[in-house]
């Protein structure tokens, strides 16, 4: 049943250290050159600052949601004990709605894949299947029942706060104990699902995706409508009562025996197919410090889908060619379109607000952040860094046409000129998120904001979509020829400053003339960077 454990201990140690290895790499240090004192020295040093850097984080964190629970006015505290009951309740909730969300996604990619390295060796040895997903499962299990417990606890002295009193550890702890046993429980279903999705193989894991995102559909409403238990069972936990804790314990044990008996029908050979259908990227990993864009697009790209595509080429002629072979990308890379809705729905919205001055305004009057002027900095380099980190927008948008400009053993023979070639690339992805601009102008006008503003609102966010699609197009500029060329990043803060800059100075009905302008300018540095 648990042959081969001791070797797996010993596997994991060796991984346990390479990646606390990783990490002293980042911090400057290295397990393997600690030979001296003055070596050993440090690493208890980072140790002890690590340590109180997450302490304090922590209390931060615990001081934050306090204090944000105090009530301003007398009418506030009479709504806090509704308030309190309704959170704690509503937080008890959560863990099925991850058992749903986890369940659909192992259910479609396998939650556990071995390395080649791994599969190869531990393949000659008389290791247990379900020993070795045993001993996984244990790995995220513990960092589950940490983060839903740590949850947990930040809830029950939120609703402490709000009523008044002090955030008791007595009364928070069998919350937060609740919660981290429903986390693990949630995440052993999902584990026992993965294990049912590793059996089946690849090409039957269609039939099980939907059968567990219909499982998952009644799941969340059974938890909807059993709110009113969860919060008796809540109150029962604040009260000192371990009822609600004993049945979390027994439904985590259940999981965990599920997922071990789902692992024991686990054949090797399925271990072997998983892990060889993956490539290892440990060799290119501390990527991941310098260069995380690059190491994301590698991970990404070892789940590219293999096999023929289903999507055929049309057949089209000169320009036409060109819109149909990005139209057609577009679609057979249907995982860059999160990406293009987070830049049509989010990062353009927020743009055509930030840039445009409105938290200058709220913090003008409220007196908070430097005024007027502080708001508006604020605002631009809150907005560069969601364009830039969160969703890559510029990127998201010129994806196809960096590609074919990047080929050179195609670009060459291409019979179009780089203005079309960007046209016509850009114009799918661009319709997209021009589409989910449009859509968000268009929900501000039905939630009652006055048709002029929704309409300028529209058009500041789609000159923003414009001006995206070009400042992505930099990336594909040729960097060998000598002349000085712009990151993507520069001229995303080259634009945002000079559309902040122009927002200030026009009239208040003009913003949109300022977004027009910095659309203006993103395709004036596209087009001379790119000739």
């Amino acid at each position: 049943m648990f042959t081969g454990l001791a070797t797996l201990f010993w596997l994991e140690a060796k991984h346990l250290r390479a990646e606390l290895n990783f990490w002293l790499w980042a911090a400057g240090a290295d397990l393997d050159d600690a030979n001296d004192v003055v070596e050993r020295i440090y690493l208890v040093y980072l140790v002890v600052i690590a340590g109180a850097a997450i302490g304090a984080c922590w209390l931060w964190l615990l001081g934050l949601v306090t204090g944000a629970a105090q009530a301003a006015s007398p009418e506030a505290a009479a709504l806090a004990t509704d308030i309190a009951h309704m959170c704690v309740g509503s937080g008890l909730g959560f863990p099925a709605c991850a058992a749903a969300l986890w369940s659909v996604r192992a259910a479609w990619r396998a939650p556990w894949t071995p390395t080649p390295p791994d599969a190869a060796w531990l393949a000659q040895l008389p290791v247990s299947v379900a020993a070795w997903s045993t001993l996984e499962l244990a790995k995220r299990a513990i960092v589950r029942l940490l983060a839903f417990g740590c949850t947990g606890y930040l809830i029950a002295a939120f609703a402490d706060s709000l009523t008044g009193g002090a955030a008791r550890i007595e009364a928070c702890l069998p919350y937060a104990t609740t919660l981290g046993l429903a986390g693990v429980a949630a995440y052993g279903l999902a584990w026992a699902v993965g294990l049912v999705r590793m059996r089946l193989g690849r090409v039957r894991r269609l039939p099980l995706a939907l059968g567990a995102f219909a499982a998952g559909t009644f799941l969340i409403v059974l938890s909807t409508l059993a709110l009113p238990r969860y919060q008796l069972a809540a109150g029962a936990l604040r009260e000192g009562g371990m009822a609600p804790v004993v049945f979390a314990a027994c439904l985590a044990l259940a999981a965990l025996f599920l997922s071990f008996a789902m692992a024991r029908i686990l054949p090797p050979v399925t271990l072997m197919r998983e892990g060889a259908a993956d490539v290892s990227l440990y060799a290119v990993r501390r990527m991941a410090v310098f260069n995380p864009k690059a190491y994301r697009a590698l991970l990404r790209s070892r789940r590219t889908p293999h096999g023929a595509p289903r999507i055929p080429m049309p057949r089209a002629q000169g320009v036409l060619a060109v819109l149909a072979r990005s139209s057609v990308s577009l679609l057979r890379r249907y995982e860059a379109l999160p990406g293009l809705i987070a830049a049509g729905a989010i990062v353009a919205p927020l743009g055509a607000l930030l840039l445009s001055g409105a938290l200058a305004e709220t913090s003008a009057e409220l007196g908070m952040l430097g005024g007027a002027t502080g708001g508006r900095v604020l605002g631009v380099a809150g907005w560069i860094l969601i364009a830039l980190n969160s969703v890559d927008a510029p990127r998201a948008l010129a994806r196809v046409f960096i590609a074919d400009e990047r080929n050179r053993f195609v670009r060459d023979h291409l019979p179009v000129p780089t203005p079309a070639l960007f046209a016509f690339d850009v114009l799918p992805a661009f319709a997209v998120a021009a589409l989910f601009s449009a859509i968000v102008g268009a929900c501000m006008g039905a939630l009652g904001a006055p048709a002029g503003e929704a309409a300028d609102f529209t058009v500041r966010a789609l000159a923003l979509d414009i001006a995206l699609a070009c400042i992505g197009a930099l990336d594909a500029a040729d960097r060998s020829s000598g002349r000085m060329r712009l990151t993507c990043e520069s001229a995303t803060a080259l634009v945002a400053i000079a559309i902040a800059g122009a927002a200030a100075l026009v009239p208040g009905g003009g913003a949109a003339l300022a977004f027009l302008l910095g659309a203006i300018i993103a395709t004036a540095l596209a087009a001379v960077q790119l000739r």
